[in-house]
């Protein structure tokens, strides 16, 4: 009744209705809620997947404005977030951290740096083939997840349902009323078996469908 009281009262001083309709959800429906900003946060994460090829372009366009190729590394390196790289740092250490942060293509890339910073030739068009690769790379993996984007949806359904329904029924105290008698508990184990055994089939075929 409290928390009706002030949801109205909230109303009625000109609240934004979707503050009011968070704080009811968060309020009577706290797993709910919780899943659906986990889900919220989870897609407005920020997208990482062309940000080796960025690194690489930048790398091949300072390789072209007359760069050595330790100076067009830590100019890239810098415009793209990398930051630690010192310019006396010896180039296979500079080349196996650019190789860490960007794994996508980091064997390549770490090749790339140590050969060109002993050779001294003009490098800069295998910077450019490498971002190539890191740009196809980047939309296979984009291809791959619309593809799957409704088998994870009905995954996220399937198993989120009776995953929230427990937690409810948990926190409201009626889990005594579903295994009160020793055929409910038989059949609740039953069913926990069988609800395992999808969650396991269901993560296989996500893991199998995103290789």
């Amino acid at each position: 009744m409290i928390v009706a009281t002030t949801l109205a009262v909230l109303f009625a001083l000109g609240v934004d209705l979707r503050r009011i309709v968070v704080l009811a959800w968060a309020v009577y429906l706290p797993v709910v809620a919780g899943c659906l900003v986990l889900l919220m946060i989870w897609r407005l994460r920020p997208d990482d997947t062309t940000r080796s090829a960025v690194f690489c372009e930048a790398v091949a366009s300072e390789l072209r404005a007359g760069s050595s190729v330790r100076s067009a590394v830590i100019a890239a390196a810098d415009a793209t977030g990398v930051r630690g790289l010192s310019p006396f740092e010896p180039m296979e250490s500079i080349a196996a951290r650019v190789a860490e942060t960007f794994a996508e293509v980091g064997d390549e890339l770490r090749l790339t740096i140590s050969m060109s910073a002993r050779s001294g030739a003009d490098s800069a068009s295998l910077f450019h083939e490498i971002g190539t690769l890191a740009l196809a790379q980047a939309e296979i993996r984009r291809e791959v997840r619309t593809a799957t984007a409704p088998a994870r949806a009905t995954a996220l359904v399937l198993v989120g349902a009776p995953v929230g329904y427990v937690a409810w029924q948990i926190t409201g105290g009626g889990i005594g009323g579903i295994v009160g008698s020793s055929a409910q508990r038989i059949a609740a184990m039953a069913g926990l078996g069988v609800f395992l055994l999808g969650v396991g089939a269901t993560a296989f075929l996500l893991w199998r469908s995103a290789r």
